[in-house]
């Protein structure tokens, strides 16, 4: 990944910023001025900054954050927050223009004019919108953050416009005189305290607890490897779950933990963790395709249970387990191989790459379907779905 911005703070700075907290490697590529008209043209839109990801070039230094902010935790997806996050840094937008026209070397005016606007700046402007920011976090409980308690892309866009106000003597003295503003000045004083130690003290890895075998962990062991999420695979044997149960307030696994929190419930962990790594989508006709998937994959899983671990007589038991796969397994099958399909690539569930469903029909394929001590159950089942079968062993490749 790189990050092309010139060697200044500016628009490039806030990206820089949550790439650096989010602790994602990237080159900094950072443009002389005297370079700029010799590379322009090799940018579309001729402007920066600009992101490459995976030989791909992204513009628009709001769109990037806002890309970032949702594939790493930062972006709200409570519409209320939604609307704060982008409010505030709609305000940070518009008092950048003013700066930029009275202050910027940049700015198209001449030296009288430039004058009258600075003192509109001082006079107008940091009232205008600073006490607007100010009066925001005066009436939040948790004054530490622009938006809930916890970093959004708001927070770093607003630290790297002080950050830049403070690179210009004459904008850095309009903040500092500024009076109307103490919770402002505080919260930016700790927040870049914060943020500066971030970059220096690790992240404390994440645990995954579950058995040491596939079911319900499995797909969530899949995500965070895809994910390239660094984490902890704690994998407790069954003798020793009776000693250990207590530790977990469910008394149930699989717990993901983070940050000294402990999140237990497999669906929950999994959305979590989608939201947050990018494989939930947003459109809502793909986001029903892939609830569904994955709510059939539970039937899957409970249908298994019924009669596997269950107390029922063995009589019982026998017949569940013929019904399963007589009927059961040709019915779930019968709909994966009708939605890979149907879906715009064969090779995922839904779209075109990693959704939350791949993690959940990988995870029961793990266990079941292609589990070398069951596989053949499952032989002619799958042989009569040859989409599904396909999509199964290249997904699986994915992880040998």
């Amino acid at each position: 990944m790189k990050l092309y911005y010139f060697d200044l703070p500016g628009r490039g700075e806030a990206i820089r910023m949550v790439l650096r907290h989010a602790k994602v490697p990237f080159e900094d590529v950072r443009i002389k001025f005297e370079e700029w008209p010799k590379l322009k043209d090799t940018f579309e839109g001729k402007q920066l900054p600009v992101l490459e990801v995976e030989g791909k070039k992204y513009g628009q230094s709001n769109a990037i954050l806002e890309y970032l902010g949702l594939k790493h935790g930062y972006l709200p997806v409570n519409p209320k927050e939604l609307y704060e996050n982008k409010c505030v840094m709609n305000v940070c937008d518009d008092l950048n223009d003013k700066l930029f026209t009275a202050f910027s070397p940049f700015s198209p005016f001449d030296a009288e004019t430039k004058k009258k606007l600075k003192t509109e700046v001082s006079a107008v402007h940091f009232p205008i919108f600073l006490s607007f920011l100010e009066k925001k976090l005066e009436a939040k409980p948790c004054k530490e953050f622009f938006v809930g308690c916890n970093y959004t892309i708001a927070d770093f866009y607003f630290m790297s416009m002080v950050i830049m106000m403070k690179i210009n003597p004459e904008e850095a003295k309009a903040w500092e005189d500024f009076q109307g503003i103490p919770n402002l000045k505080n919260y930016m004083n700790v927040r870049l305290k914060d943020y500066e130690a971030s970059l220096t003290k690790p992240h404390p890895k994440p645990k995954l607890y579950y058995f040491d075998g596939p079911m319900r962990g499995e797909m969530v062991r899949l995500l965070l490897r895809h994910a390239k999420v660094d984490f902890e695979d704690v994998r407790i044997k069954f003798p020793e779950w009776k000693d250990m149960k207590n530790k977990f307030a469910l008394k149930q696994l699989p717990v993901f933990e983070c940050c000294g929190n402990q999140m237990p419930e497999t669906d929950a962990i999994m959305q979590m963790l989608s939201m947050k790594h990018g494989y939930i989508p947003l459109d809502p006709g793909k986001l029903y395709r892939t609830m569904f998937l994955c709510n059939t994959v539970k039937d899957f899983f409970e249908a298994f249970t019924k009669f596997t671990y269950s107390p029922l007589p063995e009589e019982k038991k026998k017949q569940m387990e013929a019904d399963y796969y007589a009927k059961t397994v040709p019915l779930i099958f019968g709909m994966f191989e009708k939605r890979i399909k149907e879906n715009e690539s064969h090779d995922f569930a839904v779209g075109s790459q990693y959704t939350m469903a791949d993690f959940y029909i990988l995870g029961a394929a793990k266990w079941l379907i292609l589990n070398p001590q069951s596989e053949k159950a499952f032989a002619k089942q799958l042989d009569a779905a040859p989409a599904f079968k396909a999509y199964l062993l290249k997904r699986n490749a994915d992880f040998k």
